[in-house]
């Protein structure tokens, strides 16, 4: 198993009079800056990863680009949120950005401005976000009962540039409500930058939430991005990432459920090439009794491209009669590429319905390329075939053909024409 070796601390610079200097150029109130700061006190207490964290010994982030964050996320980042229907609008549906909805709907946002938790070995970057999340930052709450009517989609793209792009999204969906959200990040290519995208996801009891992120930062970008998933009683919670983009990323994602009854899946898609790294840590967490947490992700990598996946599902002692299981498969498309799944179960109970995990990596079967050759198209096509067959198992649960069509339009450069005949398709 191989171990990279870590700096014992380099964590980006940041300092109270940045912190400041940000929150008044947005015009924010006291308890917004209040908050920042108390992010910026628990950044500079978090230890940074050093490599010794199970997480971090494949990850280095001796290289991460140390772009003076003074100035964070450059003028001209583009958020586009497409406008809510009516009856949404009328029913108290927000979706806006950060800024405006902190001078809109204060209320609703203080209960969750806090730090609400994530994988405990990405806290540091987690605080990171939580000092200085800026341009691209969006808040979405759907009140109680209420159910949205088609996808809230928020497509964020930054222009080239060397700043850094820290960003925080804010789902809340209250007791009984519904929601899809798509969330669409990117960037035009430049130099070296880091992004640090921060993600929370709140479902009331009851609530149905579907969350879709696709990830195409430039090939200069570290993507080092924290999610974090709270599920309540009897809720409904599904999440999608479609990692395709950036240098390097790495994703520490956490589902918490704390209640009864509740049921969470968590997909992911990953398409790598060059000499891209990818690397996802997740935490799925299950506390309460009858509740269900499963997570499935695929790769399909490409060149000298590398995907790391380490996750753990840990069962509390004071559930009862739950079911999780973790499922990582990995197709290498080159004799360079190379995958390092790694399951991890804490079941700290002896009630448990199912609790198991599954992970391989390899080649393509030669006998099924063959079968596809046989059909009369050539092998690149029918590589392409099959990638799209195995992420079918992703792809296909997403129910809004919109959302569909984004995805394999992401998914492109991997599998070209086969994402071009289905996107038009969609779009019919």
């Amino acid at each position: 198993m191989t171990v990279v070796a870590h700096a014992t601390d380099r964590r980006l610079p940041l300092d109270r009079e940045m912190v400041e200097r940000l929150s008044r150029a947005r015009h924010e109130p006291p308890w917004l800056l209040d908050a920042r700061l108390d992010a910026l006190t628990r950044y500079r207490e978090a230890p940074w990863p050093t490599g010794q964290e199970e997480e971090w010994r494949r990850f280095s982030l001796r290289d991460l680009p140390r772009n003076v964050l003074d100035g964070v996320a450059p003028p001209g980042g583009v958020q586009r949120i497409e406008e809510l229907a009516g009856d949404d609008r009328r029913n108290g549906v927000t979706a806006d950005h950060f800024g405006k909805a902190v001078e809109s709907v204060p209320h609703l946002i203080q209960p969750f401005i806090a730090d609400a938790g994530g994988v405990p070995s990405h806290r540091a970057l987690r605080d990171l976000a939580r000092t200085l999340f800026s341009h691209g930052s969006t808040f979405v709450h759907v009140p109680r009962g209420v159910r949205v009517s088609r996808p809230i989609v928020l497509t964020k793209r930054w222009p080239g540039g060397d700043g850094a792009i820290v960003l925080r999204t804010l789902v809340v969906a209250e007791a009984g409500s519904r929601v899809t959200v798509v969330e669409d990040l990117s960037s035009d290519d430049g130099p070296a930058r880091v992004a640090v995208p921060l993600l929370e996801v709140h479902a009331g009891v009851g609530a149905e939430v579907r969350y879709v992120r696709v990830h195409r930062f430039a090939s200069g970008v570290w993507d080092v991005g924290s999610q974090l998933y709270t599920s309540a009683s009897d809720s409904r919670l599904e999440s999608y990432n479609v990692l395709v983009g950036s240098s390097r990323t790495k994703l520490g994602v956490l589902s918490d459920i704390r209640g009864n009854g509740a049921e969470v899946k968590l997909y992911g898609l990953v398409a790598a090439g060059a000499d891209q790294r990818i690397d996802v840590n997740s935490l799925q967490r299950l506390d309460g009794r009858a509740s269900q947490s499963d997570l499935l992700y695929l790769s399909a990598l490409y060149e000298e491209a590398k995907a790391t996946y380490y996750g753990v599902v840990r069962v509390e002692p004071t559930s009862s009669g739950t079911g999780s299981y973790q499922e990582c498969r990995n197709l290498l498309l080159s004799d360079r590429a190379g995958a390092n799944p790694i399951p991890v179960l804490e079941i700290l109970t002896n009630d448990v319905a199912r609790c198991g995990h599954g992970a391989t990596a390899g080649k393509i079967d030669e006998e099924e390329v063959f079968y596809v050759l046989s059909r009369g198209v050539d092998r690149a096509t029918a590589e392409q075939l099959l990638v799209r067959g195995s992420f079918a198992r992703v792809i296909d649960r997403i129910p809004e053909a919109a959302t569909r069509a984004r995805v394999l339009e992401a998914l492109r450069p991997r599998i070209g024409r086969i994402a071009e005949l289905e996107m038009a398709e969609a779009a019919a």
